[in-house]
């Protein structure tokens, strides 16, 4: 499928700020323990209260910094990555996994995005379409969905041979520090059958995952449909689905 690259930054965001900002985080120029206030970190920063504010709510979501009231932050610094992605899982188990981006785009977040995601509907989320493949076979199409915060410049970012969540930790400092998934089944949608070369009226396995940083805030909400013939390559990492095969596909 044709690759879409449809994301045009908002014009106001500010980018290079945030960066440097978390940046400075990382490197310990703001030390852990330290007290930040919203009007001390405009000033260091020389950006308006209004940016500032979203700098530190976006480092809050990452869990770089914590907050103790409305306008006052805490540096915690970067966490150490505790929780393994599909990528690293079956790189681990000596398989060959790859992915394909399809499509990066930003939008608008409706209301279950939103909900999600623990953001204001409306707020500007990615929405990042995926091919998961292992040994040269797509196993999963798989959707994310990022607030903006996380990650800004997205689209630019080549994912062929990298995980989604080592970019997100080493490039954006977004440590996943929690996941919730459940899990389901259903029927193959038309992208699906597309994507996973399924027939008409074939069953998918599905995982909901939302990834959470150290504050507990959502990073990232993932939607993964599994082709179930090739669930073996992922059922050390997902053992619940089994349960969910039928005899003629365990």
């Amino acid at each position: 499928m044709n690759q879409r690259f449809l994301t045009v930054l908002p014009t106001d965001y500010p980018v290079q700020l945030q960066t440097s900002f978390e940046q400075a985080i990382a490197e310990g120029t703001y030390k852990r323990g330290q007290t930040l206030t919203i009007p001390q970190v405009a000033s260091m920063i020389h950006t308006s209260s209004e940016q500032a504010t979203q700098i530190l709510n976006a480092s809050f979501r990452k869990g770089l910094v914590d907050k103790t009231a409305a306008d006052v932050f805490v540096v915690l610094g970067v966490a150490k990555p505790k929780i393994e992605s599909v990528f690293q899982h079956a790189a681990k188990a000596g398989l060959k996994p790859t992915t394909v981006v399809r499509a990066v785009e930003l939008g608008r977040a409706h209301e279950k995005v939103a909900a999600k995601l623990g953001v204001e509907t409306g707020a500007w989320v990615y929405r990042q379409d995926r091919t998961r493949n292992v040994g040269g076979e797509a196993i999963a199409n798989q959707r994310n969905y990022i607030p903006l915060e996380v990650c800004p410049g997205l689209e630019t970012q080549d994912l062929s041979k990298s995980s989604f969540q080592e970019l997100l930790e080493g490039k954006y400092h977004a440590i996943v520090a929690q996941a919730y998934e459940t899990y389901g089944r259903t029927i193959a949608t038309e992208l699906d059958r597309a994507i996973l070369d399924l027939p008409e009226g074939a069953p998918v396995l599905c995982v909901e995952r939302i990834s959470c940083g150290a504050t507990g805030l959502p990073l990232v909400w993932a939607d993964i449909h599994i082709r179930p013939d090739r669930y073996h390559y992922v059922a050390n990492l997902w053992p619940a689905l089994q349960a969910l095969m039928t005899p003629a596909q365990a």
